[in-house]
């Protein structure tokens, strides 16, 4: 008590210090001041009594002084009460702490002094030492902004407060008070939001708060359902999260009041509310009803709950508002195969003479339909249209007639099964899968056709050439059989399904006349958009209609056959993608149908969707000289998955394809690369159709050097090479032929010799080498008229050399006798003489012709015979006087491209004839019979006239 005296003598010096230092007190102070706190609202309502209508007023945390209210206000005298009321809403719970207040009187020149301070305790006083928390189980809307404090224990620690779970940052009001400020709140849980103040130890106290929405019902609606009383109903909007009893919504429903309840029945939530013996309100989910006994045109609904109301309005007749019950009882009377009789009850006896409408719902394997009924009071009908053996499930609501409202309840399914009855009659076609065999074809029946299980087919057969029918009986999963033409008559197939209750009409079918080869042109059929869309000129023969047949063209066996029959009078027709598949050549057939077999009207070729070939070619590459051809073949139809529009041939160079040919013609399948040079190439072909490109097929090959090419090149190239070689080596020669010759064929100075070297005609006596003997023999036919040596008679020898003997025993060689013979006068001649000068005897011609018999000495002396170079004959003349011929050795018949050679290889057979080559060249002969110096004008001697002598010697 102490501290608060002390604390009201400091306010008091303080305001009269206030006072004194501004020299105010003109206005009177108000007076009667007085504080009358509303807890729950969080109001303080101050009541004075004043002249003056302008006021100061200041409110404080009484303990710390803080100031929380500081405004002029202008406030009005109650008529009733004489007095100035002021009402202040605080944010915070006036139980957090104490208040203090004090006010004012102000005009526009002065004000009066301040009231004495007025001051409402808190629940923080030192006389309440227990911990509390405000505000308790209040309820705010969703977004509101709410302050909560926590007053703690005498002698506790503080540690926090938690709003949500979640520590809120916390103003110290007082010595033990702490609060804190919550904004835009959101909806609470079903137990609202948790609000705890802690120690470091434990919680102390805490705090519920209730966040929701005001009342959002919307859509009153009331009607009747035993012609009699009503039942309203509504849709409650959004949750106004508000589920404590305390602040439930309440509904008012024409004035009564309801009562809530809640409970639970088979796992279902549903709440109650009465108000009185005539309403009964009923919540479902976001639907709720109030029931009342007695029906009212005009209706009024009223929800309430803490933080709001809502008004709703109905009006109605009862007429209008009926809403039947579900039909009861439903039964079947009687069930037939393709019609039944059902009945049912009402539960109401007011709906007996009521003009209704009823709806079946009848639901199957392959139907759904919905049937109408009305009547007075009605409560059975027939069903009719139904299908045999099928089971069947009904279901019946009905309405009113007059001012129909809503359909009333629907019944509870019923199920009905309908008795069996004979099969329809199939459909049945002819597909000819060869020239004379055939299938007989027919779809198999659905549920609604069969009129029962199924037992199988019977197929009978007849034709002209046979009498009566052949019949045979097919199990029922079987839907085809074959057949064989006969080539003198047509053959007539009737089929018939069969079950339980009998067989179906029988459906005939005639071979028809034409085959699988027909030579009918085939069109090609466009798709369009996974379509066929077909027509044709319409036929006089169809008096049946016709038939669209469709039958994939790459199929072999037994081919998934798809038929349509189509009216005489349609001459189009559609079809359908379900049927077809993508990337199938179809082949599509028309037939007119007539009292006899179907012919064939119109074919065509399609595809429903192309697409690009499945398989490349099968490409090849041959090489024809610089060409390539390549060639290659089509895929089978079954892979081309749509019509080939051509080729394209493509270079593969690296990473890119460089385009070589594109064939348009499909028929090609061949394509000439020409004017390639020897390397590796690769060539990819790939078909294409409407849909695109295919892979493609690569082959490579590697272009080589053709076989006859090869060959001409293998004889041409080194030919040229040779020739080449040969002018490059003769031009060289040419140019340096002084050279050649100084090297090779050096000039061999002739011999002088004085004297007259020509001698008169004569006989010539020349003892041959002892190394050879030669025989001469002589020629008639010799021709005089050439250049050589022409032997002597054996006239004149005997008469020359009569006192020689020959001894033809004796070892020596014979001698032989030559004669030189003068070709002619003007004729160039050639003089040799003898380099030993034993003979001066000149020979007129160096070209003499010898035929020799044999050679008696077949051995050259001991010194030739050692090597292959020169030897000379040392044989001597036996008669000086007499000069010795010379002449040449192993003389050939043309004798101009000889040179000289020694007597030693004469002998053919030697094996060292060869070696006497060397002696090409010597100028002079000891023994030698050749003439080597010719009688010339010129010194030099003239060498042998060959053309290399020629060459070397630059001569033409």
């Amino acid at each position: 008590m102490q501290s608060w005296v002390i604390l009201a003598l400091l306010l008091s010096l303080g305001v009269l210090r206030s006072q004194a230092q501004n020299g105010l007190g003109e206005l009177p102070v108000p007076h009667g001041l007085t504080l009358q706190p509303d807890l729950p609202a969080q109001t303080l309502t101050l009541t004075w009594q004043s002249d003056s209508s302008l006021f100061d007023i200041e409110i404080f945390h009484t303990e710390l002084m803080n100031v929380v209210f500081n405004e002029t206000v202008a406030v009005k005298t109650d008529p009733v009460a004489g007095q100035r009321v002021w009402i202040w809403h605080s944010s915070l719970p006036l139980e957090c702490t104490s208040h203090s207040v004090r006010i004012r009187a102000r005009n526009q020149q002065s004000v009066s002094q301040w009231s004495p301070l007025q001051t409402i305790p808190g629940s923080d006083i030192p006389e309440k030492s227990e911990s509390n928390m405000y505000p308790q189980d209040k309820v705010v809307p969703v977004g509101s902004n709410m302050t909560f404090c926590c007053i703690v224990k005498e002698k506790v620690d503080f540690q926090d407060i938690r709003y949500m779970g979640q520590q809120r940052s916390a103003t110290r009001l007082s010595r033990r008070t702490y609060a804190i400020t919550v904004t835009n709140q959101p909806a609470s849980g079903k137990s609202g939001t948790n609000v705890v103040c802690c120690s470091p130890e434990f919680i102390l106290i805490g705090a519920v708060v209730f966040v929701g929405y005001p009342p959002g019902d919307e859509g009153l609606v009331c009607e009747t359902r035993d012609l009699a009383s009503a039942k309203c109903s509504w849709w409650k909007g959004r949750d106004t999260h508000l589920n404590r009893k305390i602040n439930h919504t309440n509904y008012t429903l024409n004035g009564r009041q309801e009562t809530h309840y809640t409970g639970t029945t088979d796992h279902i939530h549903y709440s109650i509310w009465r108000s009185g013996p005539d309403c009964l309100v009923t919540n479902d989910g976001n639907t709720s009803w109030c029931s009342s006994k007695v029906w009212e045109d005009n209706w009024t609904l009223v929800a309430r709950n803490t933080l709001g109301t809502v008004r709703l309005t109905d009006s109605a007749q009862l007429a209008d508002r009926v809403h039947l019950l579900a039909p009861a009882n439903v039964t079947a009377v009687e069930v037939k195969a393709w019609n039944a009789t059902l009945q049912w009850s009402w539960p109401v006896a007011a709906y007996k003479k009521l003009e209704m409408i009823c709806q079946l719902q009848l639901i199957s394997h392959e139907l759904s339909s919905t049937r109408n009924y009305s009547g007075t009071g009605l409560s059975s009908v027939m069903l009719e249209g139904l299908w045999p053996d099928v089971d069947f499930t009904v279901t019946v609501r009905c309405g009113a007639k007059h001012g129909f409202w809503k359909w009333g309840d629907e019944s509870a399914p019923f199920k009905i099964h309908t008795k069996m009855d004979r099969p329809d009659a199939l459909d049945v076609w002819v597909w000819m899968d060869s020239s004379n065999t055939g299938l007989v074809l027919w779809k198999p029946l659905s549920v609604r056709k069969s009129h029962g299980a199924l037992l199988g087919y019977k197929v009978s057969q007849s034709s002209a050439e046979e009498d009566g029918w052949t019949t045979v009986s097919l199990p029922p999963e079987r839907l085809n059989y074959p057949i064989s033409l006969n080539n003198s008559s047509d053959i007539t197939v009737a089929v018939a399904a069969q079950n339980p209750a009998g067989l179906s009409q029988p459906s005939t079918v005639t071979t028809p006349a034409y085959r699988a080869d027909s030579q009918l042109s085939v069109s090609e059929l466009l798709d369009t958009n996974g379509t066929f869309d077909l027509s044709w000129q319409p036929n006089a023969n169809a008096s049946r209609g016709y038939v669209v047949e469709w039958v994939p063209t790459s199929c072999s066996e037994l081919c998934p056959v798809n038929w349509e029959k189509v009216s005489e009078k349609d001459s189009s027709f559609t079809v359908k993608p379900d049927s077809l598949e993508k990337g199938v050549r179809y082949t599509v057939s028309v037939y007119v149908l007539s009292t006899g077999a179907a012919t064939l009207l119109q074919r065509w070729q399609g595809y429903s969707q192309e697409m690009i070939p499945a398989q490349s070619v099968d490409l090849s590459a041959n090489q024809t000289g610089s060409d390539v051809l390549l060639s290659w073949k089509a895929t089978t139809m079954k892979q081309q998955r749509g019509f080939i529009r051509g080729y394209t041939i493509y270079l593969a160079n690296a990473a890119r394809l460089d385009l070589v040919a594109n064939i348009s013609d499909p028929e090609v399948r061949s394509y000439r690369v020409k004017g390639l040079s020897l390397s590796s190439y690769k060539f990819i072909v790939k078909a294409y159709t409407s849909a695109g490109e295919d892979m493609g097929t690569t082959v490579a090959i590697k272009m080589e050097m053709d076989t006859a090419d090869m060959l001409f090149v293998g004889i041409l190239v080194p030919l040229a090479a040779m020739f080449c070689c040969l002018i490059l080596i003769s031009i060289c020669c040419y140019k340096k032929r002084e050279w050649v010759k100084k090297a090779f064929y050096p000039e061999i100075p002739g011999p002088k010799v004085p004297g007259d070297w020509s001698s008169p005609q004569g006989p010539l006596d020349v003892k041959p080498s002892p190394h050879s003997l030669v025989h001469i023999v002589e020629s008639p036919e010799w021709d005089f008229s050439k250049k050589g040596l022409v032997p002597v008679p054996e006239e004149e020898e005997e008469f020359e050399n009569d006192n020689i003997e020959v001894d033809t025993d004796s070892d020596e060689p014979a001698l032989l006798r030559y004669y030189n013979q003068v070709v002619g006068e003007g004729s160039h001649s050639n003089h040799v003489s003898d380099s030993s000068g034993s003979s001066t005897a000149s020979v007129g011609s160096t070209q003499t012709e010898i035929t020799y018999a044999g050679i008696q000495s077949p051995t050259c002396s001991q010194g030739a015979s050692g090597g292959g170079g020169y030897r000379p004959q040392m044989q001597s003349a036996t008669d000086p006087a007499e000069p010795q011929d010379e002449f040449e050795a192993d003389f050939q018949d043309d004798g101009l491209n000889t040179g000289y050679k020694p007597q030693c290889s004469w002998q053919l057979d030697s094996p060292e004839a060869e070696n006497f080559s060397g002696s090409l060249g010597s100028p002079t002969s000891v023994t030698s019979s050749q003439f080597l110096i010719p009688e010339s004008s010129e010194e030099k001697p003239q060498s042998s006239s060959t053309w290399f002598h020629s060459f070397l010697s630059g001569k033409s």
